[in-house]
Parts: structure tokens; sequence; C-alpha cells
């Protein structure tokens, strides 16, 4: 620092620093010092090969690259295609079809060729005794519900596979959740995906109240704004009436 006084007038004292500079002005000095690297196409990289000029220099050079200079696919994108593949193959994809299944005809058609699956004698009409005795083993059991449901197109969730004993229960279950078209109701993609009603549950303690369809909505909510709509007409009306009274 360069401090200098003036004797003359004894009052004043000019001091005199060097410039200060900030982090920022350090690292844009950097910055700048450094060489700029040029970006220069690969045909061009390729043709000064060919030529015979291979004095370019390789740290301040980088090779441009496109799409079409890589050769095979990225190892995300095979395994992806794979897994697909294997998806689209399986039975159940093949199996699920709503439309299999749209009568009790049709059920009582597939219950009965699922008999066919444990090797012994095949019911003539679903009124038969045999519906009612469970199945001898879990092997039967399986063979039976896996070729009713490829049968009926409908999957059968875990929970009834282990409640359901017999194939009169299955019976019941196909006329109480599919030919009734409860299921056709059940969208995993809504919040109500589950229809609930009055008679799902027998307590007393539970009370289900329905849902309102979108349409009751609206018509609710231009009636709740008429009514409002009136009242702050009616409130105005009489605030106009008191300020003139008033006056």
């Amino acid at each position: 620092m360069l401090r200098t006084v003036n004797h003359l007038n004894g009052s004043r004292a000019l001091h005199v620093s060097v410039k200060r500079s900030d982090f920022m002005s350090w690292f844009k000095r950097k910055q700048d010092g450094k060489s700029k690297t040029v970006s220069r196409d690969t045909k061009e990289v390729i043709a000064d090969i060919e030529a015979g000029e291979t004095k370019v220099s390789g740290t301040n050079t980088k090779l441009k690259l496109n799409e079409e200079y890589f050769i095979g696919e990225e190892a995300g994108a095979i395994n992806k295609a794979q897994r697909q593949a294997l998806i689209t193959q399986i039975p159940f994809n093949e199996w699920l079809s709503p439309s299999k299944v749209a009568t009790v005809k049709d059920l009582d058609h597939a219950l009965l060729k699922a008999f066919s699956t444990l090797g012994g004698p095949i019911p003539e009409s679903t009124t038969d005794k045999s519906l009612e005795l469970p199945f001898s083993n879990l092997i039967d059991k399986f063979h039976f519900t896996k070729a009713l449901q490829a049968s009926t197109g409908t999957l059968i969730p875990d929970y009834q596979l282990t409640r359901l004993q017999t194939p009169r229960e299955l019976r019941e279950y196909y006329l109480k959740e599919v030919i009734s078209g409860k299921l056709a109701n059940f969208k995993d993609a809504e919040p109500n995906a589950i229809e609930l009603n009055s008679t799902s549950y027998s307590a007393e303690n539970v009370h289900i109240i329905n849902s309102v369809r979108p349409k009751d909505k609206k018509r609710k909510l231009s009636v709740i704004f008429s009514e409002v709509e009136s009242l702050e007409r009616q409130s105005a009306k009489e605030a106009l009436e008191s300020a003139r009274q008033a006056a």
C-alpha cells in the first residue's frame, strides 16, 4: 500500500491501494485462459488421416459423434425388448377376455368342461350332487381351477381360491361376481374401483354411502350456486333500502 501525505496542508491524507478482485473475477480469468476445444466433424478427421495429414493435435480436438456412427443397440433397450417378448408369451394374456362368459349357460359349459382335468366321470349338468363334493387334493383343485379360469377368461383371486372348496362354490362365485356384471364395474384406474352396497356387509355398525354420479354432483352444485346468488341479490337489495331510508 502506498501512502502519500500532503505536508503543506496537514489536514488530509491520500491512501492508494491495489485493485482487489473477488473469487468470480479470478474464476473468469482462469476460464478465459484455457484453450477452447475445437469440434470437428468425424468425416473431416477421417479424410485428413487418409490423406496422410496426421498432425492433428488430439488434446484440443473433439470428435463430433452422431447416432449413425454407432453400431449395435443399448443394453437397456435390449433388456426391455426381451422382457416385453416374455410377457406377451404368457398364457394369461390369451386367456383373459370378459366376453368369453356372458350367460349362465356359458358358465355351466365351462364348469363341466373343467371336470375333464380330474380324470373321472363328467357330470351331465350342474345340478349333479358331485359338484357339492370338495376336491380330493390340491393338485386336482389346481388343475380344475386353472382350466376353469382359462375357459371363462376371468382370473379368480388367490383369497377366493383358498376359501372356495367345491365346484358348486366356484359356480356361485362366478354367478355373483362375473355373470351379475359386478366385475364389469371394477375399474382400478378410478378412485371408486370396488363397488360396495348395503348388501356387501351385514354388520349393523357398517354403513355404506352410495357413490354420487358426476351428473348429480353438477346438478346439486348448480342449485347451490343459484341459491347463493339469490341470497346475495336479496342482501344487496336490503342494504340499498337501508341506505335510502337512512338518507
